[in-house]
């Protein structure tokens, strides 16, 4: 009785042997192939990275207000523009209607999305007016320059604002 109870487990043992080497042998192999996948997806990640670099050579990304004047804010933050853009630039991709002139100093907005500047008289009227946020002094700025001459850096705030002017 011994003998039969003794190849009993013996067999169990052996059965548990084939299998706990089976399953070794498949989690091996598919680590193997999991390190594989890693190092290929290393490498892409890597390429990726390559082409994003070159990509943010080339693009800048600025926030962009239109300023209503009635209390209306609209926001464009993170605007992806081509390095070298303009201010007017960036507002022709975030409005959905300008208007302007070309004078002897660059472009001059006359109408932002149906708003349109407004003269009361001679001395008095309202006008859109573009203005840059200075970080370093925490205040914003009026445009030094017209719009289509003033080149965007990398990460600028700049605020289109309908605004009442009188002298």
């Amino acid at each position: 009785m011994a003998t039969r109870l003794e190849h009993v487990v013996l067999i169990i043992l052996l059965a548990w042997a084939v299998l706990a080497s089976a399953l070794a042998a498949h989690n091996y192999l598919r680590a193997e192939a999991l390190s594989t996948e890693l190092s290929s997806l290393r490498e892409e990640l890597m390429n990726v990275n390559s082409t994003l670099a070159e990509l943010r050579k080339r693009v800048i990304r600025v926030d962009v207000i239109i300023d209503y004047g009635n209390g209306t804010l609209e926001w464009h933050n993170y605007t992806l523009l081509p390095r070298g853009s303009t201010v007017f630039k960036a507002l022709l991709l975030v409005a959905s209607n300008v208007e302007y002139k070309h004078g002897k100093w660059g472009v001059y907005v006359t109408s932002i999305n149906g708003v349109s500047e407004k003269m009361v008289s001679k001395s008095e009227g309202y006008s859109w007016m573009w203005y840059i946020y200075e970080r370093g002094k925490g205040e914003w700025a009026l445009g030094p320059v017209a719009a289509d001459k003033y080149e965007l850096p990398d990460g600028a705030i700049i605020k289109w604002a309908y605004v009442h002017w009188k002298f």
